[in-house]
């Protein structure tokens, strides 16, 4: 798989851009505010129909789109992807509609109008950036957020069913929020009104929920290698997915090895099991108290909390250990690597780490995007083949090959 080209108007700094892509990848340099990690952000966009930058789309169009013309705002991107030897194209366009001066995204593949949970997983990405070590120190939503979009990418029937899961929560949880209004309430109505959205809460949970078990343990089975390897370290490092809804170790055992229909058929019960025990404790609160919302990942080195313990040094090559964990995961699942994106992370380890880094990612015959301020950071041996392009205020000016 890789991403053959992109087309860029009026998106961050870029007012129009067209650039061919080889399958190797590029090395992009350039000062900041140049459009390097615009450039991998509209990559990622295109990928997983999100910004890792922000949630406002709104900032994703440039502040003199339209002006010209007296249109309203606009941005579009365009990328060629092939895959097993097929072609497609992902038409993303996000406008604003004055009234309400927000952003409006629509997306069509080759042509035809597509909805978002429908493109996602076309082009797949792994992207590695400074700010991944919130992986390590951030909420729990944070890493929540980082299962469901690498999810996403390899299981269409995670992203729907995530996405049942979330509109389902919201429906329950306003529900929850009428009784416990109205303490005076008669029980048997509450649980007669509580049965549906109880069950189709944990239909839609428990896959969710066994997928995420299945993806941690295929994490966590190659994280550690790829740990030792950076770090140079006997230290153990462990990932370990932390439920809300008890699960004992020999259930979680059996979700990974059990076929697909009986991992859920056994979460789906402990689920139900889980949320009656605490109805009580609901009921009183007006939330939904457990279930994959509510969830964690953990990472341990020798025993002890990362996050807690950890040099800031080791944090971060968790947080790459991780991401190369993920590459293998991507490719165990779907058979093809990913597109790998890494920006400015060279920066952020030391010569030896780079070279570590590098070396391991040399040997993934991927298509890789590798941005740095520093252009002698990007003359590694190991990046070669890459050609090496300059950005400047949006453009590309300078493509050399290697």
């Amino acid at each position: 798989m890789y991403l053959r080209r992109i087309e860029l108007e009026e998106f961050r700094c870029f007012h129009h851009l067209d650039l061919p892509l080889p399958p190797s990848g590029l090395r992009l340099v350039g000062s900041n505010a140049a459009g390097k990690t615009s450039l991998l952000e509209a990559i990622y966009l295109l990928a997983t129909t999100r910004s890792f930058r922000t949630a406002t789309e709104r900032q994703l169009i440039h502040r003199d789109s339209g002006r010209d013309y007296g249109l309203p705002p606009y941005a579009r991107l365009v990328g060629e992807v092939l895959y097993d030897h097929l072609h497609t194209t992902i038409e993303m366009t996000i406008t604003v509609e004055p009234e309400r001066n927000s952003a409006r995204k629509r997306i069509r593949q080759d042509g035809l109008p597509r909805r978002a949970i429908d493109v996602v997983g076309t082009l797949r990405v792994v992207l590695f950036s400074p700010e991944d070590l919130e992986l390590i120190l951030g909420s729990p939503s944070v890493r929540r957020r980082y299962l469901d979009i690498s999810l996403s990418q390899i299981d269409q029937a995670y992203l729907r069913s995530l996405s049942r899961y979330v509109r389902l929560l919201e429906q329950r949880n306003s529900l929850l929020k009428q009784i416990a209004a109205e303490p005076s309430r008669d029980r048997r109505a509450i649980e007669e009104q509580l049965a549906y959205w109880d069950e189709q809460l944990v239909i839609h949970g428990s896959y969710v929920l066994v997928a995420r078990l299945r993806y941690v343990h295929r994490l966590a089975g190659a994280l550690n290698g790829h740990f030792r390897s950076l770090a140079v370290s006997d230290l153990p490092l462990s990932l370990e997915y932390q439920s809300t809804v008890p699960l004992p170790d020999p259930l979680r055992d059996r979700v990974v090895l059990d076929s697909l229909p009986d991992a859920q058929a056994r979460i789906n019960q402990r689920f139900q099991s889980a949320l009656h025990g605490i109805r009580d404790d609901e009921l009183r609160r007006g939330m939904t108290l457990i279930g994959p919302h509510r969830d964690d990942l953990v990472y341990t080195l020798a025993g002890e909390e990362l996050a807690a313990f950890g040099s800031r040094g080791m944090q971060r090559l968790a947080v790459v250990a991780t991401k190369l964990a993920e590459i293998d995961a991507f490719c165990g699942a779907t058979g093809e690597l990913p597109v790998l994106l890494l920006d400015d992370v060279l920066s952020e380890l030391d010569q030896e780490h780079q070279d570590r880094l590098l070396q391991s990612l040399s040997g993934v015959p991927a298509q890789r995007f590798v941005t740095a301020t520093d252009r002698r950071l990007l003359e590694h041996p190991a990046l070669a083949e890459l050609p090496m392009s300059e950005l400047r205020d949006g453009q590309v000016c300078l493509l050399v090959e290697p």
